[in-house]
């Protein structure tokens, strides 16, 4: 089975909602599934500007779209490793303390990499 590697480098909604809908999905379907947040990414993993995030779905009025905590708890549920930047979290001045429940340990690109490359099929994604 395939492993999924999907970089996330936004906060946008456009951005962060495929993300975790294709994170979720490949994860439902067996594979192997984790998401890197660097740059502005590393927003969505926040306590605090998560909610931001979701406001800016809430604007969509989207009949039936699922919140973003919603897909994070989904996500972690399925077995997503949700993985912060080291480095953008250092940019940002975050600490393990500001992240959500659940993520992983902070962690370099060169350790994503390792995880998406051990597979025989590995798939990566970027938004």
């Amino acid at each position: 089975m395939a492993t999924v590697g999907i970089i996330l480098l936004s906060n946008s909604v456009d951005k962060v909602l495929p993300s975790f809908m294709l994170a979720n999905t490949s994860a439902a379907m067996g594979m192997e599934v984790g998401i890197f947040f660097s740059f502005n990414g590393i927003h969505t993993l926040h306590r605090e500007k998560v909610k931001e995030i979701q406001a800016e779905v809430e604007k969509l009025k989207v009949d039936k779209m699922p919140s973003i905590d919603q897909l994070i708890k989904q996500a972690i549920d399925l077995g997503v490793k949700l993985f912060p930047c080291e480095t953008a979290m250092r940019m940002f001045g975050y600490t393990a303390e500001d992240l959500l429940e659940g993520v992983e340990k902070p962690v370099g690109a060169a350790t994503f990499l390792n995880f998406v490359n051990k597979s025989d099929k590995p798939i990566v994604m970027t938004f």
